[in-house]
């Protein structure tokens, strides 16, 4: 039988989370872990750490529960609601701690007692940590931290550690989509079961309290608004692509590789490390290519959530907006007579009091051989109009050839062309401005600027405009 986990961690390791009193042991630990987060040295005075207990437990006194566990420990019902000293309290919940192995006591050479983190406790204490702190996912980080360490400097230097930590990363933000996408597919899962469906408040709270803030704002709109997935993703597999045929790198960093694994020295260990490197670099690059259509599945779930979320609730505001509430409708049209009622699921299209011979739609009959359709006067005569109007929208268009012709009209073919002499009111400014943007960007433009470099605006008409000059282009110019 495997030794497992719990040859390393203390049997009694989770019965801190198993207890009555598990929310606050919980916050107990975050409390330490903040601490020992914010202490560069690491190690905290257990003078420190008993004030915040102190501090948390005067805040929650009257929410502590009697254990059973905690007896042997002399923490009993009695003596949580009697001990008048916090810090007795604060000092036996540690005790406890320590007790499971999340915690140790340690006594400095200057008679200083401190507590320390367990080695197996921090990971622990850092998940703990992270969900009463909210979990926000960063996807924007793993990609960029695979990018550093495969394209950066360190790839070259110490290789085996920058592709184990792109990898890493890489395995990180594949995880950090699929539990995106089956959060969003419980949460599906949870919206159509039965006590939420025939509850409008359950309905509002699941979608706008819950699904809102824990899958759309802290996960779904920091995928959709990052793009450095599709900016880095060509650079990593052109840099993957180039280490798996760098022999001399593979090499290299599957020796510096051995060293740090236990058991090195052999020949055929060198290999198994060099074939790791190259599993590796084949899994990033597999990996970054799968979020596309993990992506793809995301949008998916996230689409048909959203959209039975949203026939739920308008079933509750407006109930005659789904198909149900309109058959619903019709029923109780056609059992009362209700004009009201029948009113509102009218199809709209053309209603009749009585029918006649009129109310029939009669098929007009083509003669042999001909398959033209026949087309109203009313609408021949609408096309017509239509036509008209289009020429005359493109007639007053001020095209190319138009100010071609308005600038040689202006002397253009005989002098170059300067803004006071082509500019006299408001239409000629107008077509000035055409002729410098045509001249700008149109190769086919008649006439080319010459810009005087001395003066940057000039004034024509009461029009600032920049000081240039329209000059004819010679039929040898290139057009």
């Amino acid at each position: 039988m495997p030794a497992g986990v719990f040859s390393v961690l203390p049997s009694n390791f989770f019965s801190l989370l198993s207890g009555v009193n598990r929310q606050h042991y919980a916050a107990l630990l975050v409390h330490y872990y903040r601490l020992f987060q914010e202490n560069p040295r690491g190690s905290l005075e257990r003078e420190l750490v008993v004030r915040e207990f102190m501090n948390y437990l005067a805040l929650h006194r009257d929410s502590l529960v009697f254990d059973m566990a905690e007896e042997t420990d002399d923490i009993s019902e009695e003596n949580i609601n009697n001990i008048a000293d916090e810090r007795i309290l604060a000092s036996r919940f540690l005790k406890r701690i320590i007790n499971a192995g999340w915690l140790s006591e340690e006594t400095l050479a200057d008679f200083t007692k401190v507590i320390n983190i367990t080695a197996w406790g921090k990971p622990f204490m850092k998940a703990l940590a992270d969900i009463d702190g909210g979990l926000k996912t960063e996807y924007e980080s793993h990609v960029v931290t695979v990018y550093s360490m495969l394209c950066g400097e360190t790839i070259k230097k110490d290789g085996h550690h920058a592709v184990l930590k792109a990898h890493e990363e890489c395995r990180s933000l594949i995880d950090s989509l699929k539990v995106l996408s089956q959060s969003i597919k419980g949460y599906y899962d949870n919206l159509n079961a039965e006590t939420i469906r025939t509850r409008a408040a359950a309905v509002l709270h699941e979608h706008y309290d819950l699904y809102m803030d824990e899958v759309l704002d802290k996960a779904y709109k920091r995928l959709k608004t990052s793009d450095n997935v599709s900016r880095y993703r060509q650079g990593i597999f052109k840099q993957v692509a180039a280490l798996l045929k760098d022999e001399k790198w593979l090499d290299e960093s599957a020796a510096k590789y051995m060293r740090i694994l236990p058991g090195h020295g052999t020949s055929s260990s060198r290999d198994q490390c060099r074939e790791k490197l190259i599993s590796m670099l084949k899994e990033i690059r597999d990996d970054l290519h799968s979020v596309d259509p993990l992506e793809d599945e995301i949008d998916r779930r996230n689409a048909a959530y959203s959209r039975s979320s949203t026939e739920i609730i308008k079933a509750y505001i407006e109930p005659d907006s789904t198909v149900a509430g309109k058959i619903g409708l019709l029923i109780k049209a056609i059992q009362g007579g209700n004009n009201e009622i029948r009113s509102r699921i009218a199809h709209g299209i053309y209603r009749i009091g009585f029918l006649s011979p009129s109310s029939l739609a009669f098929r007009q009959r083509r003669e042999e051989g001909n398959f033209s359709t026949v087309t109203l006067k009313a609408d021949l005569e609408a096309l017509a109009q239509n036509e008209r109007d289009f020429m005359t929208r493109l007639n007053k268009k001020t095209s190319i050839k138009k100010i071609d012709a308005w600038l040689d009209g202006q002397g253009g073919t005989d002098r170059t062309l300067i803004p006071k002499e082509l500019i006299k009111d408001e239409d000629s400014y107008i077509r000035f401005v055409y002729a410098l943007l045509y001249g700008d960007s149109r190769n086919n433009f008649g006439y080319s600027i010459d810009e005087d470099e001395t003066a940057k605006t000039t004034e024509a008409a009461g029009y600032a405009v920049p000081d240039i000059r329209f000059r004819k282009k010679n039929t040898g110019d290139e057009i």
